[in-house]
This record gives structure tokens, C-alpha cells and sequence, in this order.
């Protein structure tokens, strides 16, 4: 077997873990707002519940503790590679120390100044809202102490190729928000989903990854040896992306700041839309993407650059292949699918209809989405943090006026559809970006393959959509059944007739893909 074709199965097993717990987790998140849905509704308190989230990610997002396992793998695979295991460990634990006494502080000013900042978070909230957003702010940032701590805890275990138990910290996480929702929401209201935030986060995301990291043989000696090259290499990896004001980190912010100029609900809406397209992006493009990321730092510290390509090419090829044709029969079924989802809570017609009209925009970007969760692994692979975080802040500048207008232009729906333009830009830029960096042979391939497979995405989109239009006549969909029936019926057409097309345009890969597919069902 060769060393490409052995990572290739590296990859797909850990993929097949992570895409199981992801598959899960992305199920509980539906399931999370859909008891928020199902318990309280759409309105301002839920609006308040959401923008409450901003100040505790932004301070997560401050110590790049969302991409730990980025900058944090790279500096133990070095080590690993140069046979010095245990000098990664040092390194590992004077993260640990000296980034949690940061966080800690942090953490209590935020508690200290929740009011003044909120002010800037959400300036157009009525003050009953305000005052609601800045208490659920304060009962949810500890939670982040949790995150950071346990994100490092699962950055050594990706190293160490252990992938089940960091897997199950968003599920637990999600657990505990629901069963906060579930337990208290009828005596405090939305708070009960902020108690679950705080619980889950302990037990998933801080208790179990401690487990973890000891199963995987992590050593951790409390010290504050910050003039260690290996703290300093983390460090170098990460301030860019503290620094950086990546439209993939901030475009939530952006669309709440917005959002609480508009109505009530407004915000609540996006949040639906957004998560229900996050649904198949984080079971396709997350479960890939972390996967494969520790296989390419390993291979750039081995300075094996040609398999690094071949990875990066299969992994974006087997992403495309997936994403856009999903996004395409998301888009021409999202009033169906948002019924069948949400239609036995608290939403009414116009909250369905106006959700609906949030994911179809959102969904138009999701190969976008996940595709930049790869191509920015790429360059992190390679120990490069500074050209994602320079992109990704000036699309964002440039992405502001784009907000702006369509919000003016289109109200919600303007927010979801300047969301998905930047996040296209910001792709497009680290595409060309890595390919000229990695001295990819297969760029113009990558673009073709791209072409044909959007070409038969869009032709599979609106022949969904006519067909859907066609069996509304005779399927009340309004109902779960109905809505089920609609969506099976359509999207097994559309899948028939997006394979159909990739064989009239000659795409090789769609053989490989089904015989893949096959084999795994066999086997299941």
C-alpha cells in the first residue's frame, strides 16, 4: 500500500468518527433550537438569548481558543516528528497554565463591564431586551473557561489520532442545553437555556476532555515558562488569529449588531436559517476538516509536499461533491424542509415563511463554508496563520458596506445573503491564495471539476424546485408527513438526476465516490 493511499484511510476512518459525532451533534443543535422553538418561541427574550452569546465568543475568539487544535498541532507534531514527545508535553502544559490564568482574567472583566459592552453589541435593543442580554451574558461567559481548556485537552488527543471522546463534547454540550430548556424553561424561562450552556460546557467540554487527554498519556506540570521556543511557536501561530477579524469567526456578530435594529424575531430567524444549513455543512466540511488536518501538519513537518497536495486536492474534490448539490436541493425545498422541522412549536406561518427565506440564502454560500474550513487548515498545515487571518479581515472590511446595503435594500434576508457574498469572496481569495503557495499542479483541474459539478448542482436545483411545485397539488406538506414524503420524493429524483449529469459531463471521481459508497454499505 502506498504512504498516500494509507493516509487516505487514516483520514476516512477518523473521518468517519468525526463525521458520526458531528452527525449527532449537528441533530442535538437542531434539536436545541428547536426546543427554544418548541419552549419559548420567537421573540425578543429569544433574540436576547442569542446576542448573549456574542461577548462570550468574542472572548474565546480573542485567545483563538476555537482554533486551538489549529495552532496548538502543528507545534506537537513538530516534536513528535523530532522525537522529542516530551518537550511537546512542556509545551502543552504551559499553554494550559498560562492561556487559562489569561482567560480567567478576561472572563472576570467581562463579568465586571457585560453592560457597557453589550451597549456595543446589540445598540438598537429596547431596554427590557438590553437588560436581559447583559444578565444572560454574565451567567454564560464562565462557560468559556471550559471551552479553552478543553479545546487544548482536545488538540492533544487529534495528535495523538484519538478522535471518539473530543467528539463528544458538542454532544453533551448540546445535551445539557436542552435538558436545561427542558427542566427549567417553565419556571425561568429562556435563562433555563443559559443554565444548560454553563453545565454542558463543564461536563462535555472541561470534565470529559481531561479524561481524554489522560487516556491519550497527556503529561501536565502546572508552569508559567513562557521564554520556551515551543510556547513562543504557539504564539506566533496564534496572535494572527487573535488579531484577526475573519468574516468566518465574526459574520454571527455582524448579523446580530444588525439585527437588533430590526423586528423582534429577526435575529431568531437568522439564528434558525443559519443552523439548519450548518446541519449537512458540519456533518460534511467539520468532519473532513478536522480529520485531515493533523494528517497534513504531520506531512508538512515530514516536508512530504506532494502528498500534502494530494490530500488537500481529494479532500476539497470529495467536499465539492458533496456540498453543492446538498445546498442546491436545500434551496429549492426550504419552505418544506422548514415545516417539517419547526412546525409543531411556538413559530407561526410567518415565522416558518421568513426562516425559509434565511436558509435558502444561506445555503447558496455553504459550499463556501466548508470549503474554507479546509483551505484554511491548509495553510495552517503548513504553519502559515498570518495569510487567513490577513483575508479574512479585509473581506470582512470590505464585506461591511455589503451588510449595510442589502440590510436597507432587503431587511433579514439582506444579512443572510451579504453572509453568503463574503463568505464566497473570502474562499475564492484562499483558494488562489494556497494553490500559488503549495505549488498545487492540479489548480486548474480543482476549477474545472468545480464548474461541472456546479453546473449539474444548478440544473438538479431547479428541476427539484419545479418538482417540488408540482407535488404540492397533491401533498398537504404543511403537515410532518406530508413535508417528509415531499422532501424524500424530491431529493432521491434529484440525486438520480445530479449522478445522471456528472456522467454526461465526464466527471471520473462520481464512480470512485459510488463505488466507496457501496463498499460501505456493504459493510454496514
Amino acid at each position: 500500500m502506498t504512504t498516500t493511499a494509507h493516509l487516505h484511510r487514516r483520514i476516512a476512518a477518523a473521518t468517519g468518527i468525526v463525521m458520526a459525532s458531528v452527525l449527532l451533534s449537528r441533530i442535538l443543535g437542531f434539536f436545541r433550537d428547536w426546543t427554544v422553538a418548541h419552549q419559548v418561541g420567537a421573540n425578543a427574550a429569544t433574540s436576547a438569548y442569542y446576542t448573549a452569546f456574542t461577548l462570550p465568543d468574542f472572548l474565546n475568539y480573542l485567545i483563538a481558543g476555537g482554533s486551538l487544535s489549529i495552532t496548538f498541532i502543528p507545534v506537537f507534531a513538530k516534536y513528535v516528528a523530532e522525537q522529542r514527545e516530551d518537550e511537546g508535553w512542556r509545551v502543552f502544559s504551559t499553554v494550559v497554565t498560562v492561556m487559562g490564568f489569561v482567560l480567567v482574567t478576561l472572563v472576570v472583566l467581562g463579568e465586571i463591564y457585560a453592560a457597557r459592552l453589550v451597549k456595543y453589541i446589540a445598540p438598537g435593543f429596547a431596554p427590557a431586551e438590553f437588560q436581559q442580554t447583559v444578565f444572560l451574558t454574565r451567567l454564560m461567559l464562565p462557560a468559556q473557561i471550559c471551552f479553552y481548556e478543553g479545546s487544548i485537552l482536545s488538540a492533544v488527543q487529534y495528535a495523538k489520532n484519538r478522535f471518539i471522546i473530543p467528539s463528544l463534547a458538542p454532544i453533551i454540550y448540546n445535551i445539557g442545553i436542552i435538558l436545561g430548556g427542558v427542566l427549567l424553561s417553565s419556571r425561568v424561562g429562556i435563562t433555563g437555556f443559559a443554565v444548560g450552556v454553563l453545565g454542558g460546557a463543564i461536563c462535555g467540554n472541561f470534565l470529559l476532555q481531561i479524561y481524554g487527554a489522560w487516556r491519550a498519556g497527556a503529561i501536565f506540570r502546572p508552569n508559567f515558562n513562557i521564554r520556551h521556543p515551543g510556547f513562543w511557536m504557539f504564539l506566533k501561530l496564534s496572535v494572527p488569529i487573535m488579531l484577526a477579524l475573519s468574516l468566518s469567526f465574526v459574520d454571527d456578530w455582524i448579523i446580530r449588531w444588525f439585527g437588533s435594529y430590526l423586528q423582534p424575531a429577526s435575529i431568531t430567524w437568522l439564528n434558525n436559517g443559519k443552523t439548519l444549513m450548518r446541519v449537512p455543512l458540519g456533518l460534511v466540511g467539520q468532519a473532513i476538516g478536522v480529520a485531515s488536518f493533523p494528517i497534513l501538519a504531520q506531512l508538512y513537518s515530514e516536508k512530504k509536499f506532494d502528498d500534502l497536495n494530494q490530500i488537500l486536492n481529494s479532500t476539497f474534490r470529495a467536499l465539492i461533491f458533496l456540498l453543492l448539490p446538498i445546498s442546491a436541493l436545500t434551496i429549492a425545498q426550504s419552505l418544506p424542509l422548514v415545516y417539517l422541522v419547526f412546525s409543531h412549536t411556538r413559530l407561526h406561518g410567518p415565522d416558518l415563511a421568513a426562516t425559509a427565506s434565511t436558509l435558502a440564502f444561506f445555503s447558496i454560500g455553504m459550499f463556501a463554508w466548508g470549503a474554507q474550513n479546509i483551505l484554511a487548515r491548509g495553510f495552517y498545515a503548513t504553519r502559515d496563520t498570518i495569510t487567513p487571518a490577513v483575508v479574512g479581515t479585509v473581506t470582512t472590511l470590505l464585506s461591511l458596506p455589503v451588510y449595510w446595503l442589502l440590510v436597507r435594500r432587503l431587511d433579514f434576508v439582506g444579512l443572510a445573503l451579504a453572509s453568503t457574498i463574503g463568505i464566497v469572496a473570502y474562499t475564492i481569495l484562499l483558494f488562489v491564495l494556497l494553490a500559488r503557495r503549495t505549488k498545487n499542479p492540479e489548480e486548474g483541474s480543482l476549477v474545472v471539476f468545480f464548474l461541472k459539478v456546479a453546473i449539474a448542482s444548478c440544473a438538479t436545483g431547479y428541476a427539484g424546485y419545479r418538482l417540488a411545485a408540482w407535488l404540492e397539488n397533491f401533498i398537504h406538506w404543511q403537515r410532518i408527513f406530508g413535508a417528509l414524503l415531499l422532501l424524500t420524493l424530491v431529493t432521491a429524483a434529484g440525486i438520480a438526476l445530479y449522478i445522471a449529469l456528472l456522467k454526461i459531463f465526464r466527471v471520473p471521481e462520481v464512480n470512485q465516490y459510488l463505488r466507496r459508497a457501496y463498499t460501505f454499505a456493504k459493510r454496514t
